[in-house]
């Protein structure tokens, strides 16, 4: 039989953290229970604390193992990126003469200047012929 873990000996809840310690050692034990984030996250630190893996504490909290790494590297607060996010460049926006610009125009109750006209029908003919909105490279 293994070791029973257990989040505290002393106290079943913590007002000030909003911590369930039944829920959490539930958690620690690997037996089903709902947490809240921060009950995840102070599970997630004590089961690190104690060795365990990361794919391991993931799954005994309901979290993905790559939100536990990024927990442990925002110092076992939630937020902060996640590791696998991707940082998106915004587009620039559009100019007088883009197919982009003719729809702002209309989106925005104007009449399309010829310029913008012009692009959006290129554009419509280039993919009628060929399937693609974009320019030729």
């Amino acid at each position: 039989m293994r070791e029973r873990l257990y989040a505290s000996t002393v106290d079943t809840f913590d007002e000030a953290a909003d911590l369930d310690y039944i829920a959490i050692e539930y958690a620690l034990n690997a037996e089903p229970v709902s947490l809240t984030v921060a009950e995840k996250i102070h599970a997630a630190r004590i089961l690190d604390r104690r060795g365990v893996a990361t794919k391991e504490i993931g799954r005994r909290v309901g979290a993905d193992s790559s939100t536990v790494t990024g927990w442990k590297e925002n110092g076992w607060k939630p937020g902060g990126a996640h590791p696998k996010t991707r940082k998106r460049t915004p587009r620039p926006e559009p100019k007088c003469g883009e197919p982009r610009m003719y729809r702002r125009h209309l989106k925005n109750g104007e009449q399309p200047c010829d310029a913008c006209r012009a692009a959006n029908a290129a554009a419509d003919r280039r993919y009628r012929l060929t399937g693609s909105r974009g320019e030729a490279a």
